[in-house]
């Protein structure tokens, strides 16, 4: 299986990179990973302390996977299937839990919704009555930022 090239856009601006090379799991860290495909003419990056990273112990608490994550894309599906008795309930919670500018990006597919997202609107929706097989209206997969 043929490797996909890495797309340094895709690196978000403040995303810290380690330029440690001795590091055991390297080659599957995306800090690592991103610093070896910054391209020659960006000046500054965002690194991990040299000095820090020295002097640590055990497992580094910064290490991110390079193994991507299935974001889902849009729950119009879901809002749709939502009987008139609970679509404000289901609405409103999520509101309170994403923010109303969020909820209605998120909703929409225009911002990408995280597993722990996606598992909480599934239980939301299944607590209102909403058996389906499909809550989502699309997945992508992507490397995790956070």
């Amino acid at each position: 299986m043929q490797e996909e090239p890495f797309d340094y856009s895709e690196v978000p601006f403040h995303f810290g990179m380690c330029a440690e090379s001795q590091c055991t799991r390297s080659e599957t860290c995306l800090r690592q990973i991103a610093l070896r495909h910054t391209p020659a003419n960006v000046p500054f990056i965002l690194t991990l302390n040299p000095t820090w990273i020295k002097g640590r112990k055990g497992e580094c608490k910064y290490y991110r996977s390079n193994e991507k994550v299935r974001y889902a894309k849009g729950f119009i599906c879901t809002v749709k299937a939502l009987t008139l008795q609970v679509e404000e309930t289901f609405r409103t919670q999520l509101i309170l839990y994403f923010g109303r500018k969020n909820y209605y990006l998120k909703r929409k597919g225009e911002v990408l919704l995280s597993p722990e997202e996606q598992t909480y609107i599934i239980s939301l929706a299944k607590k209102l009555g909403v058996k389906q097989n499909e809550y989502f209206d699309a997945y992508v997969k992507r490397y995790n930022w956070q």
